[in-house]
């Protein structure tokens, strides 16, 4: 076996990888969607987002394959990532003489086929790989390179994007004026996030067209799924964008069909299965922003989702009159809020849970912006809370 040789610029390349913050993160729907993608159009059964550091390789998406890493000596990536402008095709692994015997193919998960495109940051470094792998040799068409290579470049997109998002954060702490920090983190994430998520929709629909009848029902749906969800989020983010740039109050309000609008936003927030979301809209329809509702409602269900703590979750969302006023509530069976920090989750930066139920660590911009918005729609936000029991949070929106 022959392990690779080590770049020229492997400490700034180190340094470059390690400047992402993205090794040893939880599990991505975004990145895992993507090496689905790649999956279902090259015909393998093994997709994955491989990072190479100074030890190993490390699996940000796996498809078809339970190791978490590998060490990096056998890593077929580490010698991808030596020619970051070419995929690397290993049609035959038992004819190359570099992995023959590279215990990864002569034991189990007996890899046969390889092929990676470099995940290559605008700075050309390359941090790793999108690769497909097999147990039984095998060719790709021109076309199913062509399709890797550029799931490749949306996969460094959304790497690149999660650091500049990062970063966003970071400076958000260091403003003076809250009043002007939750405007200028919506002004400028929006900008970073059309991009991509204007590149992943073309895509989708170009791997839609291209790919019409020649990949699985699961994969037209996760191709669907992706240029749904990526859709969605960048008439949202646009939406966002409109409103901070403008610096008005509220959009002209609009007749929005609530029980659509209540599901499309229970989907875009994507529960686990564990987590059982019932909704309960008793108003049809209702005059308003639908804009600033979808932020501040997508807020309340997206925390009452992520931050509970049982074995098997309940959210409730109510829709109903009260006297003259629309009444938007999110119920949940989670740990409650003490009431001696009931007042302190509303301000800007305030993080009361160290990490979600994912892992993940809360931003404290979530709640401030639902307070900022039922203030832009002369909303009332209110808060009950029981500790052990749950919480119930409610926007009464004045007709």
């Amino acid at each position: 076996m022959e392990s690779a040789d080590i770049p020229e610029n492997e400490s700034e390349r180190i340094n470059s990888l390690k400047s992402f913050g993205i090794i040893d993160t939880m599990p991505e729907d975004e990145y895992d969607q993507i090496a689905s993608i790649a999956a279902q159009i090259c015909g393998t059964p093994i997709s994955l987002i491989s990072l190479i550091d100074e030890k190993r390789q490390w699996f940000k998406s796996r498809i078809g394959l339970v190791a978490q890493e590998t060490p990096r000596e056998v890593a077929f990536c580490a010698h991808a990532i030596l020619n970051p402008d070419e995929l690397l095709v290993v049609e035959d692994t038992l004819k190359d003489n570099r992995f023959a015997d590279n215990p990864l193919v002569t034991g189990s998960p007996d890899f046969r086929f390889y092929a990676g495109a470099p995940l290559v940051t605008n700075d050309g470094y390359p941090l790793g790989t999108l690769c497909v792998i097999d147990q039984v040799p095998r060719e790709l068409s021109e076309g199913q390179l062509r399709a890797l290579k550029s799931l490749a470049q949306q996969v460094i997109s959304l790497i690149q994007l999660r650091k500049r998002v990062v970063e966003l954060e970071v400076k958000e702490k260091e403003l003076s004026e809250k009043a002007n920090e939750i405007g200028r983190f919506a002004h400028l994430v929006s900008h970073d996030l059309k991009s991509p998520l204007r590149a992943i929709s073309a895509l989708a629909e170009v791997i839609s067209e291209e790919c019409e009848g020649k990949i699985s029902e699961d994969g037209v749906h996760a191709v669907s799924m992706l240029k749904q969800k990526a859709s969605h989020a960048y008439n949202l983010v646009e939406g966002i964008l409109q409103h901070t740039m403008a610096g008005r109050k509220a959009n002209q309000p609009e007749t929005v069909e609530l029980l659509k609008f209540v599901e499309e936003i229970v989907d875009f927030c994507s529960p686990p299965e564990d987590v059982h979301v019932i909704t309960d809209v008793q108003v049809p329809e209702a005059l308003l922003d639908p804009v600033f509702l979808h932020q501040a409602l997508q807020n309340l269900v997206s925390n009452a989702i992520k931050y509970n703590d049982k074995k098997e979750g309940v959210v409730k969302i109510n829709i109903f009159k009260r006297d003259k006023a629309l009444v938007v509530e999110v119920v949940d069976n989670g740990p409650g809020i003490p009431k001696g920090e009931q007042a302190q989750i509303f301000n800007m930066l305030s993080i009361l849970a160290t990490k979600d139920r994912f892992g993940v660590r809360g931003t404290g911009i979530g709640l401030s912006t639902v307070k900022s918005i039922a203030s832009i729609m002369n909303a009332e936000l209110e808060l009950e809370s029981s500790i052990g029991e749950g919480s119930t949070f409610r926007l009464i929106i004045p007709n």
